[in-house]
C-alpha cells in the first residue's frame, strides 16, 4: 500500500498475543532518523549481539501493543534487513517515510496514518532505547487504560521520559506537527489530560545518541559478558513453570515483584490468573497488574470473577490498622485450584518483613497441599552483609541451620544450604511440587558473582536441590542473567 511519501508493508498476522489480551493501543517505533550525532546509523550498531533497533521492536512485540508499526527512513533497506529475523507471524507493519530528512514529525504522521483507524490510542517509541522492556510498555498501557486521562508518559525523578501514549482525541494535533518535533508541545498544551507514571529507575528509558552511550548501557547490564541473550528469557520458562498451575512463592527479597512479573507473562498470553496469599500482604500491593478483589471465600471469589478476564489479586479482608491484606487458608486455595476458573493461581505463602533474606519459623511457609510448583526467592543484596535482623528475617534460625555466627557476613554457601535444608526455605513443601530458586536483586557485577557462587554450591550439595535455579532482577524490568538446571548442572535457556 502506498500513500504520498509513504509505503506500507505488513508482515504476517500477529498470533503471539490472544485477541482478549491485546490492547486498543497501537505502537509506532520511530526508526527513520539520520543519527547525525552517532557518526553512522546507530540503529544498526551492535548491542548485546543484536542491532540496536531490534531490541526496541522486539520489546514492542512482546507487549500488548497492537498493531506495532516501524517507521523506516534513512537506510531503510538496511534497517529492514536488521529486523528480518523477527517471527514471520509477528504482524509487524513497516512504513517507509520517504520524507524522513524533514524531521521526526513526518515519521509521527506516517506511523499514525498506518494505524489511526484501528486503535483508540498510539504509543510512540524511540528506536534507540534498547533496555525498554515489554513489561514497562505494558505498565504504561495499563495506566492509560485505567487512569481516565488520554496522554500517558513515564516520569523518573520528576523528569519526563519517553515513550508517550496519545489518545485518539489528539490525533488531529499530531497530524499538524511540523519539523523535527514530536508530541512534546501537545503534552505541554494539555497538562490536565496527562497521566504521569512514576518509575524509580531510569535504566529502561536511557537512549543512545553517541557511541559512548552504548558502552554506558552495557555497564548497566550486569552479566552481559557471561550470559548474552538470557536477559529476555521469560521467567515462566527460566523457572520451569510452563506446566505449573498452582504456584507457591516463598522466601524474601521480591516475592510480590515476582508474582507481579509472572502475572504479566501469563495474562499477556490470554490466561486467566489469580494472585493471592495464605498469609498477609502490604495494603499498597493491591496496586499492580491486577484487579484487587475482597472475597469471603472460594464461592464469593468465584462469583466476583465470573466474567472478568483481567488478572485478580484476591484477599479475604483488610487490616487497615496494620496496613495488611489478609489472605485465605490453604484449603480455600485448594478448592479454587479444583475449579476451571483460573488457568494459573500464584500464591505467596510466607512473609519476610521486607528483608532480602529469611529463615522460616516452624509454622511456615503455609503451602496449599495441591501446589505443583514452589519458587523460593532470595535477595542478592543480603549476601555479604552481617547476619542480623536488618538483613535476615529470623537471623537466629539462619544461624542455627547454616552454622554461621551472628554478625558474620552472609555467605553464598549459607544461602545454598538454606535452600536445600528440610527446615529451610521450602520447609513443608508438597512432595509433588517442582522446586525452583530465584535469586533476585542481581544488579551489580559483585552480586552476579555472589549469585553464581550460590548456584555453584547448590548443585554440589545433597538434599532438596531445586530443579531450576535462576539469578536475575525484577526491577526496573525483569531480567534473567543465570539459569542452572539440576539435570544438566549447566547454564541454559530453559
Amino acid at each position: 500500500m502506498r500513500r504520498r511519501g509513504v509505503r506500507v508493508e505488513t508482515v504476517g498476522v500477529r498470533t503471539d498475543v490472544r485477541e482478549g489480551r491485546r490492547s486498543r493501543v497501537g505502537g509506532v517505533v520511530l526508526a527513520a532518523g539520520l543519527s547525525r550525532r552517532f557518526g553512522g546509523n546507530k540503529l544498526l550498531a551492535c548491542f548485546m549481539d543484536k542491532p540496536l533497533v531490534h531490541w526496541a521492536v522486539e520489546s514492542a512485540l512482546c507487549s500488548r501493543l497492537s498493531p506495532v508499526v516501524v517507521v523506516l527512513g534513512h537506510e531503510h533497506e538496511r534497517v529492514r534487513v536488521a529486523l528480518s529475523n523477527l517471527p514471520a507471524d509477528s504482524g509487524l507493519v513497516f512504513v517507509h517515510n520517504e520524507q524522513y530528512a524533514g524531521g521526526q514529525s513526518g515519521s509521527v504522521i506516517a506511523g499514525l496514518a498506518a494505524i489511526e483507524t484501528v486503535v483508540d490510542a498510539a504509543m510512540f517509541l524511540p528506536a534507540d532505547q534498547p533496555l525498554l522492556d515489554g513489561a514497562v510498555i505494558d505498565r504504561l498501557v495499563a495506566a492509560f487504560e485505567q487512569g481516565g486521562r488520554d496522554i500517558c508518559h513515564p516520569v523518573v525523578a520528576g523528569r519526563r521520559r519517553g515513550p508517550a501514549i496519545f489518545g485518539a482525541r489528539h490525533f488531529a494535533a499530531l497530524r499538524r506537527l511540523q519539523g523535527d518535533v514530536g508530541g512534546r508541545s501537545i503534552i505541554d498544551a494539555n497538562p490536565h489530560a496527562v497521566a504521569a507514571v512514576s518509575f524509580s529507575d531510569e535504566t529502561p528509558f536511557r537512549d543512545v545518541d553517541c557511541p559512548g552511550d552504548l558502552a554506558a548501557l552495557l555497564a548497566a547490564c550486569p552479566g552481559v559478558g557471561v550470559n548474552r541473550g538470557l536477559s529476555r528469557a521469560h521467567l515462566t520458562r527460566a523457572l520451569g513453570l510452563r506446566e505449573a498451575r498452582l504456584i507457591a512463592i516463598c522466601g524474601a527479597g521480591g516475592k510480590t515483584s515476582l508474582m507481579a512479573a509472572l502475572v504479566r507473562e501469563f495474562s499477556a498470553r490470554g490466561e486467566r490468573v489469580l494472585a493471592t496469599t495464605t498469609t498477609k500482604m502490604a495494603i499498597e500491593e493491591a496496586e499492580g497488574p491486577w484487579r484487587a478483589c475482597e472475597a469471603g471465600g472460594a464461592d464469593d471469589l468465584l462469583a466476583h470473577s465470573a466474567t472478568d478476564l483481567a488478572p485478580v489479586l484476591a484477599y479475604r479482608a483488610v487490616d487497615r490498622a496494620r496496613g495488611r491484606l489478609l489472605g485465605f487458608s490453604p484449603e480455600v486455595i485448594d478448592v479454587l485450584a479444583q475449579t476451571d476458573r483460573f488457568s494459573r493461581i500464584i500464591v505467596e505463602v510466607d512473609g519476610a518483613a521486607r528483608k532480602p533474606l529469611k529463615a522460616p519459623a516452624p509454622h511456615e511457609p503455609v503451602f496449599p497441599r495441591t501446589a505443583d510448583a514452589v519458587v523460593m526467592v532470595a535477595g542478592a543484596s543480603g549476601l555479604g552483609q552481617p547476619l542480623d535482623e536488618s538483613t535476615v528475617f529470623r537471623a537466629e534460625r539462619w544461624a542455627a541451620l547454616t552454622g554461621l555466627r551472628p554478625s558474620q557476613p552472609v555467605t553464598p554457601e549459607s544461602l545454598a544450604r538454606m535452600v536445600i535444608d528440610p527446615k529451610g526455605l521450602g520447609q513443608g513443601a508438597p512432595a509433588q511440587a517442582r522446586r525452583a530458586l530465584f535469586i533476585n536483586q542481581v544488579d551489580t557485577p559483585e552480586r552476579l558473582a555472589a549469585a553464581e557462587r550460590v548456584l555453584d554450591c547448590l548443585f554440589g550439595l545433597s538434599g532438596f536441590v531445586p530443579a531450576q535455579a535462576v539469578a536475575g532482577r525484577l526491577e526496573p524490568v525483569s531480567s534473567v542473567l543465570l539459569i542452572r538446571e539440576r539435570e544438566r548442572c549447566s547454564e541454559a535457556i530453559a
